[in-house]
């Protein structure tokens, strides 16, 4: 059996070359020859570059959802949530990058077959998350939303998308990228905004609470 190492060295570097070149061009004869392996070590473990990247899915999802059990056990305030959820989506595509591009970029794959269910429901179950949040501010009157579905729909259009523009040597550092997002749509959506330091103090501390989540990969400087 692949020791865990080489496993993940196997979706690292897959994850570049996939981030780097799209999967249509990603070879495994490139990935087994940057890691000094054969073709048919990769194909044993993996089976094909189909359930490889259904493989780098399930791990790069590993760590979100690992993300988002961390801040529904620190944060108990629906907003903080929101906030911290915010700031989890859009560090990741600083410090998870190539899996972040690999995975976004790739939705479409999974949309039209192959390991499509787990991968889907992946992708259901985590969009919950943020519809619960959104649905149990709504319940404690500091949210307003008729429908948290659609509001998490708006949520994840802002913070995954961030990958056809946002640059991680860019001018403007991903919290204060973060911080921007969460002001602008609690301005829309909290039912009484906090504002100036009060309002700061609160996204320095949804954003402090995903920086100490366990497992998360490390921020990149």
């Amino acid at each position: 059996m692949t020791r865990a190492s080489s496993r993940d060295a196997i979706l690292r570097v897959f994850a570049e070359h996939v981030a780097r070149r799209g999967y249509a061009d990603t070879s495994l004869g490139d990935i087994a020859a940057e890691l000094g392996l054969s073709k048919g070590t990769i194909v044993h473990h993996f089976r094909s570059k189909e359930a490889l990247l259904g493989a780098l899915h399930e791990a790069y999802f590993g760590r979100r959802f690992a993300e988002a059990r961390f801040i529904l056990a620190e944060l108990d305030d629906p907003v903080g949530r929101l906030v911290a959820m915010i700031y989890a989506l859009l560090a990741a595509h600083r410090d998870d990058r190539a899996a972040s591009l690999a995975c976004l970029r790739e939705l479409i794959r999974y949309l039209e077959g192959g390991p499509g269910d787990f991968v889907r429901k992946q992708r259901v179950d985590y969009t919950q998350i943020v519809v619960d949040i959104l649905a149990d501010g709504a319940r404690r009157g500091v949210l307003h939303t008729t429908d948290p579905r659609m509001t998490a729909f708006h949520v994840f259009g802002m913070c995954n998308y961030a990958w056809t523009w946002y640059r991680p040597d860019g001018a403007q550092p991903v919290e204060e990228i973060a911080a921007r997002f969460a002001r602008e749509l609690l301005g829309g959506l909290a039912v009484a905004p906090e504002t100036g330091a009060a309002l700061d103090d609160r996204i320095a501390e949804a954003i402090a609470t995903v920086q100490r989540a366990p497992g998360r990969m490390p921020a990149v400087s």
